[in-house]
């Protein structure tokens, strides 16, 4: 593919980077899941730190993705906390020891207080890190719904890439990747995943795939440009899996639409029969004239 564009301060973030989280907004739709996920196998594969979260829970509608398992509700933090239900003075000690390679939290209750269930011990994360945050296909940190506005400080201190191809895009981010001439984001993260030298397998290309015939209404040439041709054709050359196309139920089912090719190919065969001359044809043809007047 040509070098459309210079990535060159994504490069160099990208460098220096690394733990990464990328983000999707709650506003989903194929091209967008299948770009990101692309863009995380790709960079797992760098031996990089790397999430992938989204507000919104996927649906059956993303489960043709490879790595959709691996897009998260939540921001994970570094630091672990133990909570417990607390009742006030009830606690003597809390303490620590090291036993076997094992990291042992001691709580011990003060007397005439039971000790601590284990059914009520809940664990969670804080503390979220991040060299690089990358958003696809947002148009503001708002559209991130949930994962933003309980993280604000974490996106709007942090170094963030911000991707999208929308016509109502905007410049939010640190550094800011924006083409609404392209037709999806997945010729986009094509582009950017082959300019960057990134890593580019089949499940990659799959995945892009999938996204690119989506959001040109399987490769429309009303929606598909240049780079549009030239991302599938990479694609399919890095070993893509073609989507298999889905039909609707119509006012016939399989059988008749089955009924009705067999009946064509029979037409077919019976006009043909008509066509084909006589075998006798082509024998001599003797004239015998009518004496009648």
């Amino acid at each position: 593919m040509k070098d459309y564009y210079d990535f060159t301060p994504v490069e160099e973030s990208l460098s220096t980077a690394h733990s990464l989280v990328i983000a999707l907004p709650a506003n989903l739709n194929l091209d967008k899941v299948a770009s990101a996920l692309a863009l995380y196998l790709s960079l797992k594969k760098t031996n990089r730190q790397v999430s992938l979260v989204c507000s919104r829970p996927m649906t059956v509608e993303y489960s043709c993705l490879v790595g959709v398992d691996k897009i998260k509700d939540k921001l994970s933090g570094k630091n672990l906390v133990v909570s417990f239900d607390y009742v006030e003075d009830s606690i003597e000690k809390v303490s620590y020891n090291i036993e076997n390679n094992k990291f042992n939290l001691v709580i011990q209750p003060k007397e005439g207080y039971p000790p601590l269930s284990t059914e009520k011990i809940q664990y969670s994360y804080f503390g979220e890190q991040a060299d690089l945050i990358l958003i696809v296909g947002a148009n503001s940190f708002e559209d991130l719904g949930e994962i933003y506005f309980d993280h604000k400080k974490f996106f709007q201190e942090g170094k963030t890439v911000n991707i999208n191809i929308s016509q109502t895009a905007k410049p939010f981010g640190t550094i800011n990747l924006l083409d609404s001439q392209m037709a999806s984001l997945g010729e986009f993260i094509t582009l950017f995943l082959l300019s960057l030298k990134m890593p580019f397998d089949e499940d990659i290309a799959s995945n892009l795939l999938l996204g690119i015939e989506r959001a040109t209404d399987n490769f429309s040439l009303i929606k598909s440009t240049p780079v549009t041709f030239e991302a599938v054709a990479f694609c399919l050359r890095s070993g893509a899996r073609k989507p298999l196309r889905e039909f609707s139920e119509t006012s016939f089912n399989k059988n008749q639409t089955e009924a009705k090719k067999e009946e064509k190919i029979e037409i077919k065969r019976k006009k043909e029969e008509k066509i084909a001359p006589s075998p006798d044809w082509f024998k001599p043809k003797i004239y015998k004239g009518n004496t009648k007047i």
